[in-house]
């Protein structure tokens, strides 16, 4: 016990240390940061930072990352809904060579015409775009036999605030463009450095802050993620296995619907899960997945692969 009260102690002197090199190693993406990057003159003191550290390097230009207000977003109870489906591979592989684009990146448009579709029908559809976080594995080879989760994440500006599909979708394409290019100049360990400057969660309050901040600032509307799977078929004690439908976390600060997808076997697997409180009915989200896969798959009929 007087072993666990020293190290806290020792935690907490030195934590402010460990805030200030953090800080230092991230101020040159302060601009792609959530929350950070719609502060006033985040852009000019990355800017600085990188000036300063001799980072010379030309980054693009990111948009707005201020997050809109959605019912997705606020405080989340305890209670999950959970919608899942299936979309065929081979047609988001057509459509993502039609248009030059990645797998991920039609994930990405079809998530954002169905969360388009689901808030227009409530009437809570926000000019402009939603702001997802991307989870990137950044596991080196070097690091391959270490344990535990090494990730980071991009952030992306979705294009829900577009109307006409082709356009959705070619604005998409730009935004993961960028973001993809952004992320690469970036260091990879900037979300490890944000959470070191965070305070160690030992205060009763640190809930309740986060209750609030889900509602005041919350740093993005929702986490969307695309995990590769296996091509072929899994058996499991003899029997094969049909389908894989992911089931991921919610937390106050990340929202209250998670999107996430497993490519398996010649099909995309979604699952979404969702707290009721904030989304209150998980099964149309996953309806408008299907529809926005049907209107990608028409609108590219005609089209040969680029």
């Amino acid at each position: 016990m007087l072993d666990m009260l020293a190290g806290a102690a020792v935690r907490t002197v030195t934590h402010p240390a460990r805030a200030v090199r953090s800080l230092a190693r991230a101020a040159g993406d302060l601009d792609a940061i959530p929350v950070v990057a719609t502060l006033p003159g985040s852009r000019l003191i990355a800017r600085a930072a990188r000036f300063v550290t001799g980072d010379e390097r030309s980054r693009p230009d990111l948009p707005s990352l201020a997050v809109p207000h959605t019912p997705f977003n606020g405080p989340i109870s305890a209670e999950r809904r959970f919608a899942y489906g299936s979309v065929p591979l081979k047609e988001v592989k057509h459509v993502a060579k039609s248009y030059g684009m990645s797998v991920n990146d039609i994930v990405m448009a079809l998530c954002a015409s169905a969360l388009r579709a689901w808030l227009d029908e409530r009437g809570a559809l926000p000019d402009q775009p939603l702001i997802a976080a991307v989870p990137v594995a950044v596991r080196t080879a070097s690091a391959r036999d270490c344990a535990g989760n090494q990730i980071s994440a991009m952030i992306i500006p979705m294009a829900t605030h577009v109307a006409d599909t082709g356009e959705r979708l070619r604005a998409t394409a730009e935004a993961m463009s960028t973001a993809k290019r952004r992320f690469a100049m970036s260091p990879a360990t900037w979300l490890h450095e944000l959470c070191a400057m965070l305070p160690s969660p030992v205060s009763a309050l640190t809930p309740a802050v986060f209750r609030l901040a889900s509602v005041a600032f919350p740093p993005i509307n929702l986490i969307i993620s695309n995990v590769p799977g296996p091509q072929f078929p899994l058996y499991l004690c003899g029997g094969r296995v049909l389908s894989y439908y992911p089931l991921s976390v919610l937390t106050d600060l990340s929202g209250g619907v998670n999107i996430t997808c497993f490519s398996y076997d010649g099909v995309l697997d979604f699952g979404v899960v969702a707290c009721p409180d904030r989304v209150d009915d998980v099964w149309r989200l996953m309806h408008h997945l299907r529809t926005a896969m049907d209107e990608l798959t028409f609108l590219t009929r005609d089209l040969a692969p680029v």
